[in-house]
This record gives structure tokens, sequence and C-alpha cells, in this order.
């Protein structure tokens, strides 16, 4: 009788028990670490990246017969120029998607043409090395690039180089350099920009 009481007497309080662990209906689901952060893939952080000054465009026009491509750099002002349109207009902070809405409003609204597509894309960013270096021609600038990695870049110098005058052509201004003294003293060394043309001139004997 004690035994069965006693059975009883815990059978009882092991219910008791398990019915106080109640879990909410209604409990949010927990968020996972992916969840709860989002990352952005590439792609979609290429669609909402901004241009930028100094970035290289392409401009592909349809529905017209005038122009049909146009490759230029955005200026240090962040716009462009384009044809049949008076005033530059401003490119950088825009996507490339918001840009091709820009221009073909511009073109449209201003009575230009009846009916255009654009289309904008990125293009690598290059620099040019001419004059007396192994291997002159173009090449696709880097972040942070300087005028001797460039010429470095270009396999050094040719017997008949003079690193006394070494010039870098930038939207039309020709701007003069000592690679001499740009190696004594790498703190003066320039960085690159998209669209530089570097020449390193012969030296006379």
């Amino acid at each position: 009788m004690v035994r069965k009481l006693f059975l009883s007497l815990m059978l009882l309080a092991a219910v008791l028990v398990n019915g106080c662990v109640i879990q909410p209906v209604n409990a949010p689901e927990q968020e996972s670490p992916k969840d709860a952060s989002p990352g952005i893939s590439a792609s979609s952080e290429d669609v909402t990246h901004g241009l930028k000054p100094l970035d290289p465009i392409y401009i592909r026009f349809s529905g017209i017969m005038e122009q049909q491509q146009l490759e230029l750099v955005i200026d240090e002002n962040g716009e462009i120029s384009l044809l049949h349109i008076k005033s530059p207009i401003k490119a950088a902070g825009l996507t490339a998607s918001e840009l091709e809405d820009k221009i073909e409003r511009l073109y449209v609204d201003g009575g230009i043409y009846k009916n255009v597509s654009v289309n904008v894309t990125m293009t690598a960013k290059i620099y040019y090395v001419q004059g007396e270096v192994n291997q002159p021609g173009q090449f696709q600038l880097m972040s942070g690039t300087t005028l001797l990695q460039a010429i470095a870049g270009a396999r050094g110098y040719t017997p008949y180089a003079n690193k006394k005058k070494v010039t870098v052509t930038r939207y039309g201004k020709i701007y003069t350099y000592n690679a001499k003294d740009l190696e004594k003293d790498p703190s003066k060394d320039i960085k690159i920009e998209a669209g530089d043309v570097i020449k390193v001139w012969q030296q006379w004997y």
C-alpha cells in the first residue's frame, strides 16, 4: 500500500514538472546570423555602386544612326560631355542605370532624338607608357600605382632613357618630373590616374 502510494506521488510530480515546461505558441523564430545580417552580393553591390570622377565608362546608343558608341572618362568635376547637349552633365554619384535614364531623358525631352536607348558600362581604368621604356603600351591601372611603379611595369628604362625628363600628360596638361629625384625621395613620387600618358624622353649625348 505504501509502495503504491509512493509510486502515485512520483508519477504526479513528473506530470506537474513536465506541465510547467510550456513553449510559447507565438514565439518568434530565432534568426540565424545570416538572416540577421544579410550580406551584399558582388552583383548587387555593383548595381548600387555610384560612378566616381575619373571612372572610365562606355556608352552604347541604340535606335539612332548618328552615334553608336562613346568611350570616355568622367572628369574631375564628375561630369561628362555628350553630342548635341550644350552643358556637361553630372555623372558622378549616379549608378550606371541612373545615368542611362538621365541621358535618355535629355535626348528625348530635349527633342534631339524621338527614340533612343542608352547602355552604360564601366571599362577598365588604363594608363599609357611611351618613349624610352622596354615595353611601351597601355596598362591597367591598379589602386595606388605611382609614376616609378608604372615605369617599372613597362620593364624599365632603355639605355637611351633620360631619367631627368619624364612627362605625364593629364587632361591636356603636361607635367615634367625628374625620375632620379623621385628615386632618391620616394615621398615625392606621384600617383597615376586613369588616362594618364607617361613618356620617358631620350637622352641626347
